[in-house]
């Protein structure tokens, strides 16, 4: 598959360190790299993981939370999907290793935090999304989020993974009174957490022409929606959109690093979008039975098992 795409990171006004991270990679056994676009692939049948990360913890915690989560979660989903191309071809074994991927990282984090005590306490959110065969796969954790821009419209597809969000859903809050609540950033999941983390998975059909916006809070709690939908309803490159959306945040103070990765899925073999029928919707992966998570020590056996 044929994709554009631009990636930016900026540490706002306020924060003297950039905690966010974001990464783009092809799942054919190059070395991630955070922060770094080395190289646009012509064809990804392997796949394309992109994701964002926020981090969160004291001194530089938080810039190696993001970084350690997004390494953790490319070098899994290799070793695990694109390590074996016999093996893919099953969405509930691509599912599966998402959610195990996201259960690393999460291991990863907290791993760190426990050799490090200046680390104690770091964490970062998640959102990934692999693009494989005709659909964009989710894996959601935090408060950082994934859109899909279809013109003429631009959909949420994650659901925030924060307090104010579960009192909404509950009816306790409304969505103007979150927007001005002393914990509208207090996040309920986050990578580098004792507990097993619980990512959300979800799935989106490919339409070509689509744009697949990820981003941390430092851009999404800023501008909103509307404004970020303008910018692509001029259709302008993946880095001007880019631009123009982290400039808009910057001029309403950018209290908080922001980052976004726009990629643009023009590809000539995605179906043409047919106005009335394809309505934007994040569908529940089919899984057969239901995948469970295991644990970090578990996964990199099998992985690493099959060398000995």
């Amino acid at each position: 598959m044929l994709i554009d795409y631009a990636a930016i990171t900026h540490p706002g006004k306020v924060r003297k360190n950039n905690e966010d991270a974001y990464l783009v990679s092809v799942l054919d056994g190059e070395e991630p790299q955070v922060n770094s676009l080395r190289r646009h692939p012509n064809s990804c049948p392997k796949g394309l993981l992109a994701a964002v990360a926020d981090g969160m913890g004291g001194a530089a915690a938080g810039e190696v939370a993001s970084r350690e989560g997004l390494a953790s979660i490319a070098l899994y989903l290799f070793g695990h999907w694109g390590r074996f191309p016999g093996d893919r071809g099953s969405e509930s074994l691509l599912m599966e290793t998402l959610l195990g991927a996201a259960e690393a990282a999460s291991q990863a984090v907290l791993r760190y935090s426990d050799d490090d005590r200046t680390a104690r306490g770091m964490g970062s959110t998640l959102t990934a999304s692999v693009i494989w065969e005709g659909h964009a796969y989710l894996c959601q954790v935090g408060d950082s989020r994934a859109y899909l821009y279809r013109r003429p419209e631009l959909v949420q597809l994650t659901q925030d993974q924060t307090l104010v969000n579960q009192m909404i859903q509950s009816g306790t809050l409304t969505p103007l009174e979150a927007q001005r609540h002393p914990q509208r950033s207090m996040i309920t999941q986050a990578l580098g957490c004792p507990q097993p983390v619980k990512a959300v998975l979800g799935k989106v059909r490919l339409r070509r022409g689509d744009r697949l916006l990820l981003c941390s809070d430092g851009l999404h709690g800023e501008v909103g929606d509307g404004e970020l939908k303008a910018i692509l309803d001029h259709g302008f490159s993946t880095r001007r959109s880019l631009e123009l959306m982290v400039e808009a945040a910057l001029a309403k103070g950018a209290r908080d690093n922001v980052t976004a990765l726009l990629l643009a899925l023009d590809d000539p073999a995605l179906p043409l979008p047919h106005p009335r029928l394809d309505v934007v919707r994040v569908e529940s992966p089919s899984s057969g039975s239901p995948a469970e998570v295991r644990s970090f020590s578990a996964r990199l056996g099998r992985l690493f098992g099959a060398r000995s």
